[in-house]
């Protein structure tokens, strides 16, 4: 169903349809009842909160359309955000026939169908001037309102599988068709038509995060190579496709037929065949980061240092898959691993003498070993477990070095035959660890010992890095404002707070100037930080309607920072009083250090007219920088006397 989404901002709107609006929110999100004590919510209007009113201004009419772009292509082919401004609050508007409010600075925001033609018609009034502006926009393939049509044909990589492994097909198309695959020698395989819903899992507020269409899927078992006739697609690295030939794919829908040829390189393994590579990244100090679905991008929820033997069992999307165990695989980007000639070992070996060796900011677990095999660090609140996947113990001496009052004991297990654990009992929560293999192969698992808290001052002496989120990338607003633009203004008022507190801070971002991404978190642990907070604000993707959506979020990724982020979003709720979207784990580059602490932070959302005009409000930078303290503070005077040191 379509949906019309129009937000009143200005003494024009009905009470009666303001009213609506927050009753419709609230019912839609649990999190908008009562609000904790002590908090400042003196609103229930989920997109103001306490936020200061917008500005009025009176300019000449102008219409700029700030999203979408001119020829962009949508993903959400139901309902979609429209907004920009006019130049003046005082504008009437509308879009393709429907009434659109306008801000008292000329902002506005629409929650509207996709136009079928892909064109928005905007037109504008103020007294006597009148303004039109036309945006093309390029729907999304909708193969399913077509006969008999082909899309989003998958997969369309490089592959090699062990023989008989399944290979999954799908593709989007029209529905009541009889489908299947072809292969080169005259065989085939059916396809089955399935009614699927994709879902935007970071925003399920409401069904509009949601679509849904046709899909056709099977599967085969891989017996033969194939070979793209796309030169782009690449060829397989771990085997040889030899003479292949190219399969198709093929739709019937009555005495229409209709087909495609599948854009796919497969190579076969014998069964049992591995190659064997290396953790290779670009940086000597950097990891090599896993997911559980190739091609994903995340969650990376395993790193492996650099040097890391790898025994692969196959390969899909640029990625290999890594063998760490009988029955569990996970898979790294190709990119990042140097391919030993075939015939080499697999990643196997024994460990031997494990040793714990307390130093003054850190205690080192050593583990020696006859192969760099892929380990995974677990913390689980004073336990810091170390898992070795295709290790085998001989483990007789498990050295404690000289006595600290940090490490409790220290025990080991060989949990099946290929997998080997040390387990290590901690007076307090590790503060963070890293983990490499130094020049002999002996792997490290630095543990980092809490920092020396004083909680009537826990600020003083330490390290705190400050993360201005963007550029790079980042949102933008109806009035141009760019995130990164708000996140440096916020972060600034946040690095003086600290620092008049006596922490130690280190600037991630310290001007307008663009840092990469990757380099921000390397910034803060070449520091020597121990806390890292990153500032930013929010954008939706296509689909998702900002009205019964945005809201305050913390992310987290370390359980170590679990607490901080809880803090974080308790402050900033308590400041600004807005939607609470609860605290998130996920997979950010500025979350996935392990050696500190992190938290990164979406006060609110950009696309919003009275976020945005906040966002400019300098008192509001100090609001949101003076809540990002108090939670650094509560964290840390949470965690005073929490130190265990020689």
């Amino acid at each position: 169903m379509m949906r019309r989404m129009l937000i009143p901002f200005s003494r024009r709107a009905p009470a009666l349809a303001a009213c609506a609006l927050l009753a419709a929110c609230a019912a839609s999100n649990p999190g908008t009842g009562p609000a904790p004590e002590g908090t400042r919510m003196a609103s229930t209007d989920p997109l103001s909160g306490t936020l200061p009113p917008i500005p009025a201004v009176r300019g000449p009419l102008r219409i700029d359309v700030v999203y979408p772009a001119e020829d962009a292509r949508l993903t959400a082919s139901d309902s979609n955000f429209v907004f920009g401004s006019v130049g003046t609050g005082e504008a009437r508007l509308t879009i393709n026939g429907d009434a659109v409010e306008v801000a008292p600075n000329g902002a506005f925001l629409a929650f509207l169908p996709v136009p079928s033609d892909g064109v928005y018609r905007v037109a504008a009034s103020s007294g006597e001037e009148q303004a039109t502006a036309v945006r093309r926009i390029r729907p999304p393939a909708a193969a399913g309102e077509t006969t008999a049509g082909i899309a989003a044909l998958a997969p369309r990589a490089a592959m090699t599988v062990q023989r008989g492994e399944r290979v999954m097909v799908r593709f989007r198309g029209a529905p009541g068709g009889r489908a299947r695959i072809v292969f080169p020698d005259g065989s085939a395989a059916p396809l089955v038509e399935t009614r699927t819903v994709e879902r935007d899992e970071g925003f399920l507020q409401d069904r509009s995060a949601t679509r849904e269409y046709t899909q056709y899927a099977g599967s085969f078992a891989a017996s033969a190579s194939l070979l793209s006739r796309d030169r782009q697609v690449g060829v397989p690295t771990l085997a040889e496709t030899g003479r292949a030939g190219t399969a198709t794919i093929e739709l019937v829908h009555g005495a229409d037929t209709v087909r495609a040829p599948l854009e796919l390189s497969l190579a076969v393994l014998s069964p049992g065949e591995t190659r064997t590579g290396v953790a290779a990244s670009d940086r000597p100090d950097s990891l090599v980061v896993a997911t559980s679905i190739p091609g994903s991008g995340t969650p990376y929820h395993w790193t492996f240092p650099n040097g890391t033997r790898f025994t692969l069992t196959g390969e899909r999307e640029g990625a290999y898959r890594v063998r760490l165990t009988e029955d569990q695989s996970v898979w790294v980007d190709a990119r990042s691993v140097r391919l030993l000639p075939s015939g080499a070992p697999e990643a196997r070996g024994t460990i031997g003498a494990v040793r714990v060796v307390p130093q003054a900011e850190w205690v080192d677990l050593r583990l020696s070993m006859t192969d760099r095999l892929p380990a995974r660090v677990l913390l689980e609140g004073s336990f810091l477990t170390v898992e070795v996947f295709g290790g085998e113990s001989r483990t007789n001496w498990l050295y404690y070095g000289t006595e600290d009052p940090f490490v409790r004991r220290a025990t080991w297990d060989q949990v099946r035959d290929d997998v080997y654990y040390v387990r290590m009992e901690l007076a307090s929560p590790a503060w963070g660890w890293r983990t490499f293999y130094d020049r002999d192969g002996t792997l490290v698992v630095r543990v980092r010992r809490p920092p020396a808290i004083d909680a009537r001052r826990p600020l003083a002496g330490i390290h705190v890095a400050v993360d201005a989120g963007h550029p790079p990338g980042g949102a933008i607003g109806p009035t141009r404002l760019t995130e990164a633009e708000a996140n440096l203004a916020i972060s600034k008022q946040l690095v003086r707070m600290l620092r008049d507190a006596g922490a130690r801070v280190t600037e991630t971002r310290p001007d307008t100037a663009g840092v990469a991404l990757g380099a921000r978190p390397v910034i803060a642990e070449q520091a020597g930080a121990q806390l890292l907070v990153s500032v930013h604000n929010n954008a939706f993707p296509d689909g998702v309607n900002p009205f019964t959506n945005s809201g305050t979020t913390a992310f987290y990724n370390a359980p170590q920072s679990l607490d901080l982020a809880r803090h974080m979003q308790r402050e900033i709720l308590r400041e600004l009083g807005l939607r609470d979207l609860g605290i998130a784990r996920a997979d950010l580059a500025l979350v996935r250090p392990t050696w500190m602490p992190s938290t990164l932070t979406e006060s609110m959302f950009l696309m919003v007219p009275r976020q945005e005009a906040a966002l400019r409000n300098p008192q509001v930078h100090e609001r949101i920088a003076r809540a990002h303290f108090r939670a650094v503070e509560a964290f840390l005077r949470e965690r005073a006397g929490g130190s265990a040191r020689r």
